[in-house]
């Protein structure tokens, strides 16, 4: 756990610095204290804070103890859950090594509304948690999971697309491809965990990873746009057809069909299954440990060039993927379909999402 305190709080007693780590304090992390300082303020850099100048506080950290163990429960649902109530987007890092060269890995924990369904501001947060990832040094392996039970993203919030003007369409287009971007060309190995629904926006940010780890339970996982009228964008159907088949994506995606776990596993759109959310948090944990095993920089630059065609193909197209996308969304015909969906979904669960 690192730190940057006001120099009030290094002052006196250990009460004020006590009460700033505690707030800084991130589950899963080891409990090494670092206070960052210097003889003097640096203002063109954080003005009123004292930097670099690493100390240790070994009776803080003993004080700290406590309030770890507490949070170690966080790797079940109802934990998960009740840690990220106050916000939509969890992050936390959990380190893998300490100084002089700390290694960690990040954990972003979805609970969003309506079950885990987006629309601007939604996805504004979790843009918010992927820029606090790329800005972490260290970074050897993401975590994307949800702390909403039965879902790990059901999409798009349906009633966003119903009359939507174009600017306010371009807008959410724009950063819902930058965000999945973003989530692809991370520069280390990054595992969905999903345990429930991931449909539509909620499959393609699990397809975004480079592994999907899934909860053996009734949850479906599918691009399921073609139901309400929507075309699949060519950069999101290459990426299924990539991992599952010709075959599978002509079959599932021209439908809109949505798969179980079971369905899902041999066709490669998932890669494990795990009886329970506390399997799937070890083993993803495992596995990006396993992996972080590896020369970083090696590592980094060999998922760059297996990506970097398909990226050059997802900015290529661009333009012609949002043109495409709006004549869809505001035909009359497609702008039907979404008004008849929010009805029918509404009349069965509270949320209204697809895409």
């Amino acid at each position: 756990m690192y730190g940057i305190f006001p120099h009030q709080c290094l002052r006196g007693d250990n009460g004020p610095l006590l009460q700033a780590a505690s707030a800084c304090e991130l589950p899963g992390t080891c409990l090494r204290i670092v206070v960052i300082a210097i003889a003097r303020p640096t203002p063109s850099l954080f003005p009123n804070f004292y930097l670099l100048a690493m100390i240790r506080l070994p009776i803080l950290a003993q004080r700290l103890t406590v309030t770890a163990a507490a949070r170690r429960s966080l790797s079940t649902t109802a934990a998960r859950r009740g840690e990220a109530a106050a916000r939509p987007f969890h992050v936390a890092f959990s380190e893998l090594t300490g100084p002089p060269s700390p290694e960690c890995v990040a954990t972003i924990t979805m609970t969003c509304a309506k079950a885990n369904s987006f629309d601007l501001t939604a996805l504004q947060g979790l843009s918010h948690a992927l820029a606090q990832v790329e800005a972490q040094a260290g970074v050897r392996g993401l975590v994307l999971q949800s702390g909403t039970a039965g879902f790990f993203s059901a999409g798009f919030s349906l009633p966003v697309f119903h009359n939507i003007a174009r600017a306010d369409f371009e807008r959410l287009w724009a950063l819902s491809r930058d965000v999945f971007r973003r989530l692809h060309a991370l520069p280390a190995p990054s595992i969905a965990a999903i345990d429930g629904h991931a449909l539509g926006l909620g499959c393609a940010l699990a397809m975004a990873c480079q592994h999907r780890y899934a909860v053996h339970s009734p949850g479906l996982i599918g691009l399921n746009e073609v139901a309400v009228g929507l075309p699949v964008p060519q950069w999101l159907a290459e990426r299924f057809r990539d991992l599952t088949s010709l075959r599978a994506a002509e079959e599932l995606l021209s439908t809109g069909a949505s798969l179980s776990v079971a369905r899902a596993l041999p066709l490669g759109l998932i890669d494990a299954v795990f009886d329970s959310p506390e399997d799937v948090g070890t083993a993803a944990h495992a596995r990006l440990r396993q992996c972080a095993a590896a020369p970083r920089a090696a590592q980094a630059e060999t998922l760059e060039a297996l990506r970097r065609e398909y990226l050059a193909r997802f900015d290529a197209d661009c333009e012609r993927d949002t043109d495409q996308l709006w004549r869809a969304i505001s035909s009359p015909d497609t702008q039907t379909a979404i008004q008849a969906a929010i009805a029918r979904l509404s009349s069965r669960r509270p949320s209204t999402s697809v895409a």
